[in-house]
């Protein structure tokens, strides 16, 4: 009887071969990460061309000192909420050893939960069955009995702070604390690497890449993409608010981004 390793390589074989007869687009990576990166890797294992041209890259907090406080003291805090793995891996990065095995997490989305995994959490990590921060709250909303309850709620400048006061509101005692911020680079510089780039499609993940994108190479620039996919019900809301017309991914990570490029790819072909 054939075995299911077989069955398996079989259908992996076959995917390869589709994927190889398809054209091969070039796909602009917005995010500040480097060539092996987890969106360029999804692309990649696709049958696409990541070119990078990033639009924000990651720099400091602008107090320092706070965020290694918090992340040298995580033991003290009844739930470390995190909205982002970059944020995870800040804390991780500040604090020099992993998070204690036992911490009480929150998670917005899957990337973040297995960020804190691998920073060391052994307890399960709590997120929402969709994407986002108003899905994790009706998650969290019932998990604890919050008043009095000591939380941390890392952020990022530019992030929104719908956790943290949703926590609040139910009587947490929370600690925000700006683990990362994410710079926009000048616009002449996102132009040129557009430029270089020559995409046939692209990859925005915030509300603010849109908007900083758009803003450095036109929406026409945009417009004339054979594809552009948005991460996120939010991100995809500021495409269309600025005039880009977009697909959004069925579940807000780099994979289902990088099929739903697949899925336009077939469709353009037939």
């Amino acid at each position: 009887m054939p075995s299911h390793r077989a069955t398996s390589a079989t259908s992996t074989a076959s995917t390869a071969s589709a994927a190889s007869a398809a054209p091969v687009w070039r796909v602009c990576v917005t995010r500040d990460e480097p060539a092996d990166g987890p969106l360029g890797a999804a692309l990649r294992a696709r049958a696409f061309a990541p070119v990078a041209c990033p639009v924000l890259v990651e720099a400091p907090p602008e107090d320092t000192p706070a965020l290694a406080q918090a992340a040298g003291q995580l033991a003290r805090y009844d739930w470390i909420v995190c909205a982002s793995a970059r944020a995870v891996q800040a804390v991780t990065r500040a604090r020099g050893r992993t998070w204690p095995p036992q911490a009480r997490t929150a998670a917005v989305g899957a990337a973040t939960a297995r960020a804190i995994a691998q920073a060391g959490v052994r307890e399960p990590v709590v997120t929402a069955p969709a994407d986002g921060a108003d899905a994790l709250w009706t998650v969290l909303r019932d998990a604890a009995a919050w008043s009095g309850v000591h939380a941390l709620v890392l952020t990022t400048d530019c992030g929104r702070r719908l956790l943290a006061d949703r926590l609040r509101e139910a009587g947490a005692l929370v600690d925000e604390v700006e683990a990362y911020r994410m710079a926009p680079r000048q616009a002449a510089a996102i132009a040129r690497d557009w430029t270089a780039a020559a995409p046939d499609a692209v990859v925005i993940a915030s509300p603010r890449v849109a908007a900083t994108l758009t803003e450095a190479v036109g929406t026409e620039a945009l417009t004339a993409l054979r594809c552009v996919v948005a991460i996120g019900a939010t991100t995809a809301a500021a495409l269309t608010h600025l005039g880009v017309p977009c697909v959004t991914a069925a579940v807000a990570d780099f994979a289902a981004a990088a099929d739903t490029l697949t899925a336009a790819r077939a469709g353009v072909r037939r």
